[in-house]
């Protein structure tokens, strides 16, 4: 029973410190980023002349979502863009309204898809279409069940391509907040996986991206070589995109709050597990570095709890009190650790997550990862929306209260 107590501390400790390097040595990069952005001026100031911009959407029968996007897209204070919206086999009248917008309302295109090409995904081939209509320099996309927080979101998304070096834009899309266990897990997990994709950035280690505020120079497009390499993977037209082609040098983040993205969220678990499933599939696709580093990341993040409940189960709180305050110790300065660089994060990129929630979510995210992310990793084939269920005004009714 010692030597048992003395491995799992060993264990801990080992754990304990691979955690607090990600936290103060790369997570602590966009929290001290987050600052800057906060101490900054709130214009965007130059940049508007960097570029022009496509912003590129597509959408599969989101008449209600749409309704709710537009206006949004069309309002913003920037001179030279576009809108292109891609019109995929939708069914539900929203394919007749997008073209009498277009007419009144030059800057809105519309890419109308009544097929998809065999062997492809449908959202990726659709995606394709829509970018090789678009005549500007920059792409930025988001998606149709989104909507836009400021007018000012693509002056500040395309700020930092005023240097010409930079070819890749990741943008940060929270999700509206709601009542209920469901939403409180989706907004804890979409900061976490925030915190990641967008410290990782700014370490020089890029990896990911999410498709509902992400922006990129043409060129980069290649006539849709690298996402046509993927073309028969759901989901991935975003972060395996990111994956391949982004570097240290080319890729940068803007998490200003005027330059988010809100998302609806998914309001019943079932939709969440198959977007979930959707999303998490596409890991298995990244580069080995990648692989090792998040690994790294969630195995020792297990350790940390698996060895925490090992402590209890075995009574080392009465077996050895040492050994348990040593558990308890290192399991604390953790914690401590990982909630002041948070608090800092939250703060300055403005969003609404209780703090205090974090240490019940962050070991329930333990379990998502291990049961969906098997899941995911097992599954051959998967649909863009296959079987969902339009929930738009029962969402905008939560969100509304």
């Amino acid at each position: 029973m010692i030597q048992l107590g003395y491995f799992l501390l060993a264990t801990m400790l080992v754990a304990t410190l691979g955690q607090c390097y990600f936290y103060l040595v790369v997570f602590r990069k966009l929290a001290r980023h987050s600052q800057e952005v906060k101490m900054s001026n709130d214009q965007p100031g130059t940049g508007q002349a960097a570029a022009s911009v496509s912003v590129v959407v597509c959408a599969h029968n989101e008449y209600q979502n749409l309704q709710k996007l537009l206006p949004g897209l069309l309002t913003q204070k920037f001179d030279n863009f576009e809108i292109i919206i891609v019109d995929d086999r939708s069914t539900d009248g929203s394919s007749e309204w997008l073209h009498k917008q277009s007419t009144l309302h030059s800057r809105l295109y519309v890419v109308s898809v009544s097929e998809t090409h065999p062997n492809w995904n449908a959202k990726k081939y659709a995606l394709v279409q829509g970018i090789k209509q678009a005549t500007h320099e920059v792409i930025l996309l988001t998606d149709a069940d989104c909507e836009v927080v400021s007018p000012h979101w693509i002056q500040h998304m395309i700020r930092p391509f005023a240097n010409t070096a930079i070819k890749i834009v990741l943008g940060f899309s929270p999700y509206f907040k709601m009542k209920g266990n469901l939403n409180r897990f989706i907004q804890f997990e979409t900061f976490f996986t925030a915190v990641q994709y967008l410290s990782f950035t700014l370490w020089g280690k890029a990896y990911m991206g999410v498709g509902r505020n992400l922006a990129y120079r043409k060129e980069l497009f290649q006539n849709g070589k690298i996402i046509e390499k993927y073309k028969s993977v759901t989901g991935g037209d975003d972060d395996l995109l990111i994956n391949q082609l982004a570097t240290s040098e080319n890729t940068a983040i803007c998490i200003h709050p005027k330059a988010h993205m809100k998302s609806i969220p998914k309001t019943s678990w079932k939709d969440w597990y198959q977007q979930k499933i959707r999303h998490l599939s596409v890991g298995k696709y990244y580069k080995s570095t990648h692989h090792l580093l998040l690994g790294g990341i969630f195995f020792t993040q297990t350790i940390v709890w698996f060895t925490l409940v090992l402590a209890g189960i075995y009574d080392f709180y009465v077996a050895n009190q040492l050994i348990f305050k040593g558990i308890i110790f290192l399991f604390s300065l953790r914690m401590l650790v990982l909630l002041s660089v948070y608090k800092v994060i939250i703060r300055n990129l403005r969003i609404d997550i209780n703090l205090w929630w974090i240490p019940q979510l962050e070991f329930l995210y333990i379990f998502y990862i291990f049961i969906i992310g098997t899941l995911a990793i097992s599954r051959k084939k998967l649909g863009w929306k296959a079987n969902q269920t339009n929930n738009f005004q029962k969402r905008h009714s939560e969100i509304s209260n």
